[in-house]
């Protein structure tokens, strides 16, 4: 407990923008849940020692003794001391999906080197935690044993009685089930569980549950009423065999970007100008907070929803529509570029899935002379190519681009050092060299012939880590662009408040383009006359967003219980509008209506129409 404490100490310490009022019952609140974490982590290792025996002091026991405990000990650190850092980028403790992410692909080995150079000293926070726990260890190890003068019956009495305790500890009581994160809320304010939990505790509350269970909120017949998934467009003015370039630009948040956030600071000056000229929706969401989950969101329009991403679970073999697949049908070409290692994330793989004729990543551009030392190639040589490669596509083709350079450790070219850094930190000189390698790709992709019949579809992938007041809340850590730009149709010209998430793009795309046939998507076209939505699972909770006829709300749902419900134009989360029952009737109902959907078409395999 006195170390998951410093843990939890160190975990404020470095997260203190998150956390703006902090409690000293959030401690004692974090006290117990280190107890039960300690009970429930420890719980082999007491049954291992008081299991009835005479023969404790043998050297090999002990030894294997003293090696499980140093095992189980580093985990519950290194698990805390990741979070540290990862936490301000999730917004959450990690789960049992951290170690499922770690073991995906190549990712961990191709990057342990620069993590390891960009957080060395969350390296030294774990060898002075591993050698304070050795030191306390060998101290308690240097008592006698006892047990061959200790009575069979007294070890056969105390063994139940110490297990049991364990147990009813570990648990968290008596109840009929036992203590999970979200109980966590019970002792403290929303903003601040992350704090009062310890990701030891996370982990192992979703060890093995990281399953979709179906829901029955609704009859079939009441659920089609609320939610339909199946879309289908008859555009009478389709833009037929227009180009579709989709730029994913890595953590471009709307809290960098003045032509959206209403600042007079900006660190997007080309996207800014070129949001003059677009369609650009100022109240998107993204349906995940990490590049994994834009994936699936943005080309097959499969939120995240469940504790675990969708392409590292169950699920991620199922047949699922997707933009390549629907476009195929209307005679396009489709390429996917990613300028990161081949393999991050399983990108690849997903591509094959999502049927693209053709994946470039790094391996394919063939010239480590642009390699930025950690993910892949840089912006501005890597979007460059990527206009030479379209050139040579069939047309009418679809090919999203995914950049990289504004991912932490935020490298830039050294012929740059000096341009980009005008931002108080790191992440903000990246995303200025972002934006003037988006700039240069216009100026070449304009002297191609094929420019004026494209349509550019601007993105995010998620929002980084932010200390500002508005954008670590729920409702600004989600809030992503969404700009529709093409050289000479009018009709992506002006500025519209709708809700829309990634989501979208897929739907939208098969509506404009003229895509006449049913599909499956949890998104909608942005152009339907209907209200917007937005739907994720972020932080061991759903974040909705939501409109009526008059005003725009997000809801945070968390273990069956509305936590919140606030207006979008309270961007500081200050007033909780739950008591509102009708409201928050209404928006729940909807928002259950698509959990249900989900669960049901994930748990199935029904993410297509036959």
């Amino acid at each position: 407990m006195l170390i998951f404490t410093l843990l939890r100490l160190l975990f404020l310490l470095f997260n203190q923008q998150s956390f703006p009022v902090v409690y000293f019952s959030d401690f004692i609140a974090g006290m117990w849940f280190d107890l039960m974490t300690t009970a429930i982590v420890f719980l082999p290792l007491g049954a291992l020692e008081m299991f009835p025996n005479k023969w404790r002091d043998i050297k090999f026991f002990r030894l294997f003794f003293a090696a499980c405990f140093y095992i189980t000990f580093f985990l519950c650190v290194l698990i805390n001391l990741i979070d540290i850092e990862y936490f301000k980028f999730t917004a959450s403790r990690s789960t049992t999906a951290l170690f499922t992410m770690l073991g995906f692909g190549d990712d961990l080995m191709n990057q342990l080197p620069s993590f390891i150079m960009d957080y060395w000293y969350l390296l030294i926070f774990l060898i002075l935690f591993q050698t304070g726990g050795w030191y306390l260890f060998k101290k308690i190890d240097k008592i006698a044993d006892d047990s061959a003068n200790t009575s069979w019956l007294k070890q056969i009495i105390i063994f139940p009685v110490i297990a049991g305790l364990l147990v009813l500890v570990g648990r968290g009581g008596i109840g009929l089930r036992p203590v999970a994160a979200p109980k966590a809320a019970a002792y403290t304010i929303e903003q601040n569980i992350p704090l009062v939990l310890n990701s030891a505790f996370t982990v192992i509350k979703t060890w093995g549950s990281l399953t979709l269970e179906e829901k029955n909120y609704f009859t079939e017949t009441e659920l089609k009423t609320k939610f339909n998934p199946v879309k289908l467009y008859q555009r009478q003015d389709p833009i037929s065999n227009t180009n579709v370039v989709v730029l994913i630009l890595e953590s471009f948040s709307v809290e960098y970007i003045g032509s959206i956030n209403g600042t007079d600071t900006t660190y997007t000056p080309f996207l800014d100008s070129l949001i003059d000229s677009s369609l650009v929706y100022t109240n998107c969401y993204a349906n995940g907070k990490k590049s994994i989950d834009a994936m699936p969101s943005i080309i097959s329009s499969i939120p995240k929803m469940m504790e675990i991403e969708y392409l590292t679970s169950q699920y991620a073999s199922n047949k699922i529509e997707s933009a390549p697949k629907l476009l195929k049908e209307m005679n396009y070409s489709s390429s996917f570029f990613h300028g990161a290692t081949n393999g991050t994330m399983s990108f690849d793989v997903f591509c094959d899935m999502a049927g693209f004729e053709n994946y470039f990543g790094r391996s394919e551009y063939n010239n480590e002379d642009h390699f930025d030392g950690t993910w892949g190639i840089y912006d501005e040589e890597f979007l460059n190519w990527s206009v030479q490669k379209m050139d040579e596509m069939k047309q009418p083709f679809f090919s999203p681009i995914f950049t990289i350079s504004s991912h932490p450790p935020y490298s830039i070219p050294e012929r740059y050092q000096n341009k980009f850094n005008q931002g108080p930190e790191e992440v903000h000189n990246s995303v200025r060299y972002s934006d003037y390698a988006l700039s240069v790709f216009f100026e070449n992709v304009k002297k191609m012939p094929w420019y004026e019949n494209t349509l550019f579809v601007i993105v995010a992938d998620h929002t980084p880590a932010s200390g500002s007041d508005i954008y670590f809340k729920d409702m600004g850590n989600m809030h992503i662009p969404l700009v529709f730009y093409h050289p000479v149709n009018k009709m992506f010209r002006g500025r519209n408040d709708k809700i829309v998430s990634q989501a979208d793009i897929m739907p939208t795309l098969m509506d404009l383009l003229g895509y006449q046939k049913p599909f499956f998507a949890f998104g909608q076209s942005v152009f339907e006359n209907k209200p917007g939505y937005s739907s994720s699972y972020v932080g061991n909770k759903y974040l909705y967003f939501y409109e009526t006829a008059t005003e725009k709300y997000m809801l945070t749902f968390q273990d069956d219980v509305v936590q919140g419900i606030y207006n979008v134009k309270d961007q500081l989360q200050s007033v909780n509008l739950l008591k509102d029952e009708k409201l928050k009737t209404e928006i729940l109902n909807s928002l259950k209506a698509i959990i249900q959907t989900y669960n049901h078409a994930l748990i199935s395999n029904e993410m297509t129409v036959e």
